[in-house]
């Protein structure tokens, strides 16, 4: 995903957006910007033994962030994205990207993230990478994300409550 969070996404994370698994209904996309971010999430994340990004409401999630935390200028960068993503797609394969095979999706994605980090550093943020990051943030905030796709522990770490002090070796401290 790379080092940085897009600033936005890391505001709707803290102001508490989170996927929800109720039917979507677009309010800022169109229908084929929310099938194109659709097929997209899935391609990102598809369905394998655990859910996809679809199946667990990440392209509501995507349009959420975009909808209600991005600026207007950052909205508008982000929908002008989907449709050059979309152009560029239509213009080297013939079809829209929801239109694509799976194989297709995934081969034509592969390029653009490529393409995208290798861009990045002189060109800024790309699309397809601050569409990636929506993906993977959006999913692993939801249970599946959370729980059946990374490893859970619901207390990480094991608690040892009475430790010889002779094996630890010295108390902790912390700084006030």
């Amino acid at each position: 995903m790379g080092g940085v969070v897009f600033a936005p996404t890391m505001l709707g994370v803290l102001k508490g957006c989170s996927p929800s698994t109720g039917r979507w209904r677009p309010e800022l996309f169109t229908a084929s910007q929310a099938a194109l971010v659709t097929a997209l999430s899935d391609t990102i994340i598809p369905a394998t033994d655990t859910k996809g990004a679809a199946d667990v409401g990440v392209p509501g999630f995507i349009e959420s962030m975009v909808k209600d935390v991005y600026s207007e200028e950052q909205r508008t960068s982000f929908l002008d994205g989907l449709e050059r993503f979309d152009e560029k797609c239509r213009e080297q394969t013939g079809s829209a990207f929801a239109s694509l095979d799976a194989g297709a999706q995934t081969e034509f994605a592969n390029t653009e993230n490529r393409l995208a980090i290798e861009n990045e550093a002189e060109e800024g943020p790309q699309f397809f990478l601050v569409f990636k990051e929506l993906t993977m943030v959006g999913y692993f905030r939801t249970e599946e994300g959370a729980t059946r796709v990374l490893r859970y522990e619901d207390i990480p770490g094991i608690y040892q409550g009475c430790i010889p002090f002779e094996d630890v070796g010295r108390t902790w401290s912390h700084n006030h």
